[in-house]
């Protein structure tokens, strides 16, 4: 999605503003930080992910002004309103407008703060939606295949660093996660601390972190959209690629072309985890901990109802 939007001429696209590779960010890692250095299974880009940041980086010293590595994770459910996100955001769409460019922020840690961001900042608003089961197996097949499983810690580490009298710090009491190690400071050493406590963990253990930090997210982040887009069907049907372009296209202006849009799927079955019932144990967990889903719409399993509204 986010790639799409960067091909365009009229806009300067700012890749992940709350990653944490921003608060040790160089010319030199900026550089070398590109969809080949990985397994990012991403279609190969022009240049690298964060080359927009580039004119905002100081000389001698590393990180984008204005970033705090607490963005990744640690304030992903905001009690503060989202202040300094907001106004480290705000700097980087002034400097986009400044080069007479439309700013595209493309996220993937928002949602949690998404109607903070749209009450101070305004904007137009695409919440994108996967089919849960599918996300998660994305996630879990780095560890299946030996490789770090990043994706998995960082749910943990969302529930691990979650104020304790908060729905997402209940939920994970209430699911025997350890806190976040206190000593451990700064993003690296909290997962790699969480890392040691947990491991090695069960499918069903990491489905729960995953749909717990989900549920919250959509249900957090529906309310604050301008666009329900189901990513699943962007890859699916050329009609409804169609339909997402023209709909973005009446409404910002912008137009993005979708059609080499694809989505793979994964075996279900590959995964020893009864998906309908850790998905209804944790929103019932959830409601008792006082999370408010009214804003989810059916967000789990292959019949999610992410329709464009």
């Amino acid at each position: 999605m986010w790639s799409r939007f960067r091909a365009l001429p009229q806009t300067l696209c700012f890749y992940e503003p709350f990653g944490e590779r921003l608060a040790h960010v160089s010319p030199k890692r900026l550089e070398r930080d590109t969809a080949h250095g990985w397994d990012s299974r991403h279609p190969p880009l022009e240049s690298p992910y964060r080359a927009e940041y580039e004119p905002l980086l100081r000389r001698f010293l590393r990180g984008v002004p204005g970033y705090r590595e607490t963005f990744a994770v640690a304030s992903y459910f905001p009690r503060d309103g989202a202040r300094r996100e907001i106004a480290y955001l705000a700097r980087l769409l002034d400097h986009a407008r400044g080069r007479g460019a439309a700013p595209v922020l493309g996220f993937s840690r928002s949602l949690g703060r998404a109607a903070a961001l749209k009450a101070a900042l305004g904007g137009y608003h695409i919440v994108l939606r996967r089919d849960a089961r599918q996300q998660w197996l994305s996630c879990r097949s780095y560890r299946e295949s030996g490789a770090e499983p990043y994706f998995e810690l960082c749910h943990f580490l969302i529930l691990a660093l979650a104020e304790a009298d908060s729905p997402p710090g209940r939920l994970a009491a209430s699911l025997g996660l350890p806190r976040a190690p206190r000593r451990a400071r700064g993003f690296k050493r909290q997962l790699q601390a969480l890392h040691a406590a947990l491991s090695p963990w069960s499918d069903e253990r990491s489905y729960q972190a995953f749909i717990a930090v989900y549920l919250l997210s959509q249900a957090a982040a529906a309310p604050a959209a301008d666009v329900l887009l189901d990513v699943d069907r962007l890859g699916e049907s050329a009609p409804y690629r169609a339909g997402v372009s023209a709909r973005i296209l009446t409404d910002s202006g912008l137009a993005v072309d979708f059609s080499d849009a694809r989505t793979p799927r994964r075996d279900e079955t590959d995964a020893a985890v009864d998906f309908q019932a850790v998905e209804a144990d944790i929103r019932a967990r959830l409601i008792e901990c006082g999370a408010d889903l009214a804003g989810d719409v059916a967000a789990c399993g292959p019949t999610a109802a992410a329709l464009i509204q």
